[in-house]
C-alpha cells in the first residue's frame, strides 16, 4: 500500500464539509501510511488543535497555509513544496492527496516533477465550480493548470464531475469518491426525563415533525418549504417544522412564517449540539432539504451529506433535484427527489408520507440499510484503493 500525504487548509478540528471529508479519509486508511500536512491553528485554538493531533494515530503537521495575497500564496506554495520534499524523504511518501485543489493544490506539477509521486486533487463543488463561471480569472487558469497535471481528479457527485468535464477534463483522469459517514457507537439511551424536557423546549407534544438541518441560506430551500406547509396546516393541524441551523437567511424566513401564518407551527432552534440533535431526530416523522440551484450566484448543492444522515437516523428524506443530490438519494427507495422550486409538488410529498405510515417505516428502513451498507467511510476507503 502506497505512503500518502493529506495537503489541506481544511482540517479537523475545524468544523466544515472539507474538513469532515479529508478526516473521513484519513482516519479510516492505514495510519502508518498515513500523513497529513494542514494549516496552523489560530492562538485562541492552539491548545485545542495541539490536543486533537495528539489524539490521532498519524502524524499531523502543521504550516500556515492561508493567505489572501497572490504575491504572499507564491510564497506559501514554495515554502509548502519545501514541506512537501522534506515529508517526501522522510517518509517515502508515493502519493499526495490535495484536499483544496487551490491554492495548495497548485505546488501539485512541481511535486510530481521533483519528487517522482502521484498527485490526486478533490474537488468538492462550489471550490471549483464558482471559479468555473469565471472563466478568464487567474483562478480559472490556476484551476486548469492544477486539474491538468494530476494524476487523478477525485469527484464528491457525478453532477460536479460532469461539471469538469464540460471544460474539457478527460472522463478518464475523473473519478468518483463521494462523502461518507461513520457509524456511531451504541450510545445508552436518553434519560427519558430528557427527552420530556426536549419536547417540551420545543413544543413538541402530540405532534408530527418535519426536520430540517441546515444552515439558513437560499439554497437550502427553507422558504418553499414553508409555503408548502402552508398548504398542509389545516388538513394537518398537528404539524411541526423544526429548523435546526443559523446564517444569513433567518430573518427572510422568519417574516415568511409571519406572512403565511405559521408561528404556531414553526420552530427555529438555532445551531444544537450533536446530543440534542440526535433527540431532534428521533422526534421527527420525515427529514426535508429542497435545495435548488441560485444560478446566478453560482450557488449549488455539490451532494448532500445530510440526507445520508437522516437515513441513517431512520427517516424518510425530500430531497431537491438539483446538484450532487441524485447521488445521496435514491428515488422512491429512501425517499423523494422533487422539483426544489415547486412548493405543490413538496406538499404532495410530505402528504404522502404523513398518510402512510408504512411508506415512511418502509423508506426510513431502506434508507438505513442504504447507509450502513453504502455510505459509511470504511465504503469510501475502498473506492480510494482501486485510482
Amino acid at each position: 500500500m502506497p505512503r500518502r500525504l493529506f495537503v489541506s487548509i481544511d482540517f479537523p478540528p475545524e468544523k466544515g464539509g472539507i474538513q469532515n471529508y479529508v478526516y473521513g479519509l484519513v482516519s479510516n486508511l492505514p495510519p502508518s501510511e498515513t500523513f497529513v500536512l494542514t494549516d496552523s491553528a489560530s492562538e485562541a485554538k492552539r491548545a485545542e488543535t495541539e490536543q486533537f493531533d495528539k489524539e490521532q494515530l498519524f502524524p499531523v503537521y502543521r504550516i500556515g497555509l492561508k493567505t489572501k495575497s497572490v504575491a504572499v500564496s507564491f510564497l506559501h506554495l514554495l515554502r509548502l513544496l519545501y514541506w512537501i520534499i522534506r515529508l517526501k524523504r522522510k517518509y517515502g511518501i508515493r502519493e499526495i492527496h490535495f484536499g483544496n485543489v487551490l491554492p495548495v493544490g497548485m505546488s501539485g506539477p512541481l511535486a510530481k516533477l521533483l519528487c517522482n509521486v502521484r498527485y490526486y486533487t478533490y474537488i468538492h463543488g462550489l471550490d471549483a465550480l464558482s471559479i468555473i463561471r469565471r472563466k478568464r480569472s487567474y483562478k480559472y487558469v490556476s484551476l486548469l493548470f492544477t486539474l491538468k497535471f494530476a494524476n487523478k481528479i477525485v469527484c464528491n457527485s457525478y453532477y460536479t464531475k460532469s461539471k469538469l468535464m464540460e471544460i474539457g477534463i478527460r472522463e478518464e483522469q475523473l473519478t468518483i469518491i463521494p462523502p461518507g459517514i461513520e457509524m456511531e457507537e451504541q450510545k445508552p439511551r436518553q434519560a427519558e426525563v430528557t427527552l420530556d424536557a426536549l419536547r417540551k423546549k420545543w413544543g413538541l407534544d402530540g405532534k408530527r415533525v418535519i426536520l430540517t438541518v441546515a444552515r439558513l441560506v437560499e439554497r437550502k430551500g427553507h422558504d418553499v418549504t414553508l409555503k408548502a406547509l402552508s398548504k398542509l396546516i389545516v388538513e394537518y393541524p398537528d404539524l411541526c417544522y423544526v429548523i435546526c441551523g443559523d446564517g444569513p437567511d433567518r430573518e427572510r424566513l422568519s417574516k415568511l412564517v409571519s406572512e403565511y401564518g405559521l408561528e404556531p407551527y414553526v420552530r427555529f432552534t438555532g445551531v444544537v449540539d450533536d446530543e440534542e440533535l440526535a433527540v431532534l431526530y428521533s422526534f421527527a416523522d420525515l427529514f426535508i432539504m429542497p435545495s435548488r440551484e441560485i444560478v446566478e450566484k453560482g450557488d449549488v448543492e455539490g451532494y448532500g451529506i445530510v440526507f445520508l444522515e437522516a437515513n441513517y437516523n431512520r427517516l424518510p428524506v425530500i430531497a431537491g433535484n438539483s446538484g450532487g443530490i441524485p447521488d445521496a438519494v435514491l428515488d422512491n427507495v429512501t425517499g423523494y427527489l422533487v422539483d426544489p422550486l415547486s412548493d405543490g409538488e413538496i406538499a404532495m410529498r410530505i402528504k404522502s408520507l404523513l398518510d402512510n405510515a408504512n411508506l415512511c417505516r418502509e423508506m426510513g428502513e431502506n434508507g438505513f440499510r442504504w447507509v450502513t451498507e453504502n455510505c459509511l467511510w470504511k465504503h469510501r476507503v475502498r473506492l480510494l484503493e482501486t485510482i
